[in-house]
């Protein structure tokens, strides 16, 4: 028993060490032992995710497991939007069902395969609020998932692979303090109850699952991080990423800005169903969001009258409405997400002293008191927790 522990504790740790080195090491060292200390964190909280999501994940039985919290996110989340998951199998059936909420785009979409074993692992169904009256804001969903076709079921059967498979669910919201979280529930049908325990083979199987994710994602990260750092400096560039939210376009580019610098992000609004912009650091965690200004979607942005959404990167608060924290990092990441858009035209990014800001801006740009920003903080704060900290 004590060489099989010491195995399976070898294993887990050699992938940390996978996790670790891309995370941490061999960047630009513009924030040095910033993105050392960050890089870290970010391999835990990897980690923690593959456990809930892997470890734990049982489908004969299975759970929507949030996958990003406050503290536990990974691959850069849209700040937007509450993610659930649950591994499924077509040996079973599921029926999924609750009341949908009232987030601006709900997505539900099927993966053959597992996130935590690439290349295997592909988009299969997608259905989205924007295409099925069955998802309506506010109203009740009732579906059935199963690998056989339900022909007396019409649009409510959703189709998953005959082995294995992932159910992911995207709740993505424009104005944070009206919509309201949805309140789901999946369960195999003719489940009975106490489930049957879980067998050593199938432990062992979910250690290996865990292990896999650990590396496949933060190889994953890495190659999408150094992505964003060769993209021009000026621009940000949009992209199509396989198997991400489907329908969207990514704009993905990094910036850099000094303690007295400031930059400024010009972008014309799209003609889009949803559209916003965040930073992130080099773990490709979005900044803290919750409790700093690091995001702003089309609804929440001022837009002058140019039809141009402007935004000031910077350190300090220079007062202006569409300002984006830069939260303490020289080098960052920026990320723009364009979901249903018929235009889409490339951001610009433009590095200036902060002394001369106003010269770089319109004259009727949107300002702030110091009072306003910390209740809009606040009421940030607020808006996050009520989505990310329950599981209603």
């Amino acid at each position: 028993m004590a060489d099989e522990l010491q195995d399976i504790l070898q294993a887990h740790f050699s992938a940390l060490e996978v996790a670790a080195d891309n995370f941490c090491l061999n960047w630009p060292d513009d924030d040095g032992e910033r993105q050392l200390l960050e890089g870290f964190r970010q391999t835990i909280r990897l980690a923690g995710a593959g456990h809930l999501l892997h470890l734990e994940a049982e489908p004969a039985n299975p759970l929507l497991i949030k996958m990003q919290s406050l503290l536990r996110q990974m691959m850069l989340p849209s700040v937007d939007a509450v993610y659930h998951h649950a591994r499924l199998h077509g040996d079973y059936s599921y029926r999924l069902h609750g009341n949908r909420g009232t987030a601006h785009v709900f997505q539900v979409a099927i993966y053959q395969g597992s996130s935590a074993r690439y290349p295997d692992f592909q988009l299969t169904y997608d259905l989205d609020s924007i295409d099925s009256e069955l998802l309506a804001a506010g109203e009740d969903i009732d579906f059935i998932l199963s690998a056989g076709p339900r022909s007396d079921l019409g649009d409510r059967w959703i189709p998953i692979p005959a082995a294995d498979s992932e159910i992911h669910i995207r709740q993505y919201y424009y104005d944070w303090d009206t919509e309201q979280p949805g309140s789901l529930m999946i369960e195999r049908e003719g489940c009975t109850y106490p489930t049957a325990t879980t067998a050593p083979a199938d432990f062992r199987d979910r250690i290996d699952r865990l292990n896999s994710w650990i590396v496949n994602q933060s190889n994953l990260a890495r190659q999408y991080v150094q992505s964003f750092l060769d993209a021009d400096s000026a621009h940000l560039p949009a992209i199509s990423i396989p198997g991400a939210f489907e329908g969207t376009r990514y704009l993905n580019g990094h910036y850099r800005c000094g303690p007295d610098e400031a930059v400024i992000l010009e972008a014309p609004v799209p003609d889009a169903l949803y559209w916003g912009f965040q930073l992130s650091n080099l773990s490709w965690e979005a900044l803290d969001y919750y409790q700093r200004q690091t995001s702003l979607n089309g609804h929440q942005a001022l837009v002058d009258e140019d039809g141009v959404f402007r935004a000031v990167i910077s350190h300090q608060d220079p007062g202006i409405a569409n300002w984006l924290d830069a939260g303490g990092r020289t080098l960052g990441l920026i990320s723009g997400r364009y979901f249903k858009a018929h235009t889409v035209e490339d951001p610009r990014l433009k590095r200036v002293p902060l002394a001369e800001l106003s010269a770089h801006l319109p004259a009727a740009t949107a300002r702030v008191t110091p009072r306003q920003r910390s209740d809009q903080l606040r009421q940030r704060l607020w808006s996050a927790h009520r989505r990310q900290c329950s599981d209603q």
